[in-house]
């Protein structure tokens, strides 16, 4: 389950050539993205055929949070880092931000035609689309798939595939716009930390 959480949160993509690219609907994507400074709802993951759902919370810049109904799991994302917080063992394993799908949503400035996200593949169906996208220079890696509502756009859910074709599913209900969050909402308090780098440190 937690190799689970981490690939949902993993940035790995792969490459698809020829793919159609409706410019349209990448900046629509993109304008609403910038657009949003704070969500909360819920959502359900569903993965190796498990569903687990929860609460989820995002501040731009830097900041996510999901909150899992029936595991002693938390994935916060603080503006640098994401943690992966296991309550029952006490331990918190981190990773980069920049390295995980979160990490393109909640950027200060969403680019998604001229950084360093590569949007390869758009889909227009019905009252939604979709954009599957990957990071430039690790095509090999993976693919992310965002989906929106059309009327009015918005987030619905997304889905990550990693190197080995396992795919990760997170969809999304009752979005709301929030800013108001507590100060150290988007904070875990002093546990020890395994980092992915090796060696163990300390996070306040």
């Amino acid at each position: 389950m937690k190799k689970t959480l981490l690939i949902l949160f993993g940035f790995f993509f792969s490459f698809k050539s020829f793919a159609a690219v409706d410019v349209a609907l990448v900046s629509s994507a993109e304008n609403y993205l910038n657009s949003i400074t704070g969500l909360m709802g819920d959502f359900v993951q569903t993965a190796n055929g498990k569903n687990e759902a929860g609460t989820f919370s995002m501040l731009r810049p830097g900041r996510v949070r999901l909150d899992y109904n029936n595991m002693p799991i938390q994935l916060i994302a603080d503006g640098r880092d994401l943690y992966f917080f296991d309550s029952s063992l006490d331990q918190i394993t981190t990773v980069p931000l920049t390295s995980t799908p979160a990490g393109i949503l909640i950027r200060e400035n969403i680019d998604l035609r001229n950084a360093d996200i590569n949007v390869y593949e758009t889909i227009n169906q019905g009252d939604k689309f979709s954009l599957k996208m990957n990071l430039r220079g690790q095509e090999g890696l993976g693919n992310m798939t965002v989906v929106f509502d059309k009327k009015p756009v918005k987030l619905n859910s997304w889905t990550v595939v990693d190197a080995t074709g396992a795919e990760t599913d997170v969809k999304f209900s009752n979005l709301k716009n929030k800013t108001d969050f507590g100060k150290d909402y988007f904070q875990i308090q002093r546990h020890k930390i395994i980092s992915t780098s090796g060696g163990d440190s300390f996070y306040d």
